[in-house]
């Protein structure tokens, strides 16, 4: 698939074959059992369209997934950006992932599946992986720099390796979506969401401030 067509802007109809995906996963719909005559029937477009842009099933929903997270790291940039204080922007990137872990949508819908939460098959995983490959993670570095430069800045940081902080802050925001998984699962936990944010940011401070 082509980056710029599918992620960055989107034909009509393949924005109608993304929302419809956005729509059934908000509805509970299993992605491994999602098919393209059901994504192009809620998209009000024709089975046959759908493979004119997308040669499969897996192609579409990732495609979907991808373009989704795109626009969320946006937001978090945005965010980031906002705040001014290095712990108000680590508080705010928390916040987000609480607020928007509650949506059953996308962006949540691939914290689950990292987080082992969401079964999926082998070829769907396999044709995320070389989506993933093909377009980078410049968002993602973005939000993360703004972060650890601000840390630095005000001289609660002191690892400047720009590869070692975005590890570190990543290490620590798949922590707290792990917490969120077992909060949203029921498990047995001995913290709040409050004392787990707390947990996280502690945590970040010191592994980059050898504290």
């Amino acid at each position: 698939m082509e980056e710029r067509k599918f992620w960055s802007d989107p034909p009509e109809k393949v924005l109608l074959m993304y929302q419809a995906v956005a729509d059934m996963i908000a509805e509970g719909a299993d992605v491994n059992s999602m098919k393209v005559s059901d994504i192009t029937t809620r998209a009000g477009i024709g089975k046959g369209t759908a493979y004119e842009y997308f040669s499969s099933r897996e192609e579409i929903i990732t495609g979907a997934l991808v373009y989704d997270i795109r626009q969320k790291w946006k937001e978090l940039a945005a965010v980031t950006r906002r705040a001014e204080r290095f712990e108000e922007k680590v508080y705010g990137i928390l916040d987000y992932l609480e607020d928007k872990f509650a949506d059953r949508r996308f962006f949540c819908t691939l914290v689950r599946i990292g987080t082992g939460s969401i079964e999926v098959s082998d070829t769907f995983r396999e044709e995320y992986r070389k989506i993933r490959e093909g377009r980078g993670d410049s968002e993602v570095e973005q939000v993360f720099d703004l972060v650890i430069e601000q840390g630095l800045a005000e001289g609660l940081l002191t690892e400047r390796d720009p590869c070692l902080g975005r590890i570190a802050l990543s290490g620590q925001l798949l922590a707290f979506a792990t917490f969120l998984v077992m909060r949203e699962q029921g498990g047995e936990l001995t913290v709040t969401t409050g004392q787990a944010k707390e947990f996280v940011y502690r945590a970040l401070v010191s592994s980059l401030s050898g504290t």
